[in-house]
């Protein structure tokens, strides 16, 4: 069986998600001793972009589904929270501009990647029968595509 060859936009999105996921283990670590947040989930933030990333790398649709929407409210929740940090003064500079560039930047560009045409490709979300993108599946898990504009199932 041949495989395919991932496209760029596979490649930026791996790449992002793979940074983000080390700045947030760099994080973690930097703050394990005073963070209110607990270890075990800490430990479930590390298997999920594991999991993303590797579901990206297959092709696997509900990890295009989690990654394209996930990353993109994650960013936005990340960049409110540095926002509020530097209005109130509780949060130094140098910290805001670390996790807008390590955590607020990949994230938005994983979900970025993820929207892109070739991206949509990999993943076979192009409808067969009217080429509509399809972001909709026919079941809990996306294993099947559902076209939105002619009723296609793939």
């Amino acid at each position: 069986m041949a495989s395919r060859k991932a496209p760029r936009s596979i490649h930026v999105a791996s790449l992002s998600l793979l940074l983000a996921a080390s700045v947030q283990a760099g994080v973690a670590l930097l703050v394990s001793s005073t963070s209110k947040v607990g270890f075990a989930q800490w430990i479930f933030a590390a298997a999920v972009m594991g999991l993303l990333l590797w579901g990206i790398g297959r092709g696997y649709r509900l990890a295009w589904l989690w990654g394209r929407y996930l990353t993109l409210f994650l960013s936005a929740m990340v960049l409110v929270s540095l926002v509020l940090g530097l209005w109130k003064g509780g949060l130094p500079w140098r910290v805001a501009a670390v996790m807008l560039a390590g955590l607020v930047l990949p994230l938005a560009a994983t979900s970025i990647a993820l929207g892109r045409p070739s991206a949509v490709d990999w993943f076979d979300l192009r409808c067969p029968k009217c080429r509509t993108p399809a972001s909709r599946g026919k079941d809990f898990l996306f294993r099947q595509a559902r076209c939105v504009s002619c009723g296609n199932v793939w």
